[in-house]
C-alpha cells in the first residue's frame, strides 16, 4: 500500500515572535515570502540539542520547511538553515531596540490575513529583508531614521500613509524650506497649510522645515541609502511623535512597540 505524504511548504521566512507551548516546545509568528503570515509550533525546541531552536528566534532570516494542513492554524514546524541572524549581528542597544520595534509592529498590525495566501506578501517580504539586513549590516549610522522610513513603507502597504506633499484640506503644494508654516494634523491625515491651520480647531500641531522634508522624502519610496546622513535630535523626535501619532490615529492594533521604551531618556530626578 503507498504512503500518502503530508502537505508541506518550504521557502524564506522573518521570524517576528516566539513564545513557549507546554514544557518544551515554541510557537513563532513567521513572515513568509510566498505565504504571508504563519504560525509554526517547533515540538521540543526548548531542549538543549533541538535542531528546531535556531529556526525560531525573532529577527533571524530563516529558510524552513512546515506542514501545510489547512484544517490548521498552527502548523508543524519540519527543519530548515538560519541565513541571517539579525539580533547577534547588531550588538549595540539602539539597533536591536529600533529591530525589535520593527518585528512588532510587523506582527501586531497586519496588512493582511495570517494562514492565507497574499499577493503582496512577497514585496512586504521584501521590504522587511531588506529593512534588516540594512540595520544589521551596520553600514547606516542612524538606525531611527530607517526605522522611521520603514515605518512609512507599512502605512503603505496599508493605504494609510500620510498625505505630505500638498495640503489635506485645500491641495496646496507644501514646501520644505521654511518660507510659510506648515502644520500635522493627524486626524484629517497630513500635512496642512497655515492658511488652512487657521480655520481648523483640532489637535494640529507645528511641522519643522527639516522634518517636512524627511517625510516627503519618505513618500518617494525607499529606505535611506546615504550612509552619511544622521537626525538631529530635535528633527528625530519631532519625527518619531508625528509618526507614532499618525499611526495611532489610523493603523488598526498598532501601540508603540515595547523595545522602544527602552531608549527613552531616564528621569534621574525621580530616581533620587
Amino acid at each position: 500500500m503507498g504512503v500518502i505524504s503530508k502537505p508541506s511548504a518550504h521557502g524564506p521566512a522573518l521570524v517576528l515572535r516566539k513564545w513557549t507551548c507546554g514544557e518544551t516546545s515554541l510557537i513563532a509568528s513567521l513572515l513568509t515570502r510566498d505565504l504571508g503570515y504563519v504560525k509554526v509550533i517547533a515540538k521540543g525546541a526548548r531542549k538543549a540539542n533541538s535542531r528546531l531552536r535556531a529556526l525560531v528566534e525573532p529577527g533571524r532570516l530563516v529558510e524552513v520547511e512546515f506542514g501545510l494542513d489547512p484544517h490548521r492554524d498552527l502548523q508543524y514546524l519540519r527543519g530548515g538553515s538560519v541565513h541571517l541572524d539579525g539580533l547577534t549581528a547588531t550588538p549595540d542597544l539602539e539597533r536591536t531596540c529600533f529591530m525589535l520595534g520593527a518585528l512588532e509592529l510587523v506582527d501586531r498590525c497586519r496588512p493582511f490575513e495570517a494562514n492565507r495566501p497574499h499577493p503582496t506578501a512577497p514585496e512586504l517580504f521584501a521590504v522587511c529583508e531588506e529593512f534588516l539586513r540594512v540595520l544589521s549590516s551596520e553600514s547606516h549610522p542612524d538606525p531611527a531614521l530607517l526605522f522611521f522610513s520603514f515605518e512609512w513603507e507599512f502605512l503603505e502597504f496599508h493605504g494609510l500613509a500620510p498625505e505630505v506633499l500638498t495640503c489635506v484640506a485645500c491641495g496646496q503644494a507644501l514646501r520644505p524650506d521654511g518660507a510659510l508654516p506648515v502644520y500635522f494634523d493627524a486626524v484629517e491625515g497630513g500635512a496642512q497649510c497655515g492658511d488652512c491651520r487657521e480655520r481648523n480647531d483640532g489637535a494640529v500641531r507645528d511641522l519643522g522645515a527639516e522634518t517636512l522634508t524627511w517625510l516627503q522624502r519618505f513618500a518617494a519610496g525607499g529606505l535611506p541609502r546615504d550612509h552619511g546622513e544622521v537626525l538631529a535630535r530635535p528633527v528625530r523626535r519631532e519625527l518619531g511623535a508625528t509618526l507614532h501619532r499618525f499611526l495611532g490615529y489610523h493603523l488598526p492594533g498598532y501601540r508603540l512597540p515595547a523595545a522602544l521604551d527602552m531608549l527613552r531618556p531616564v528621569n534621574r530626578s525621580k530616581e533620587t
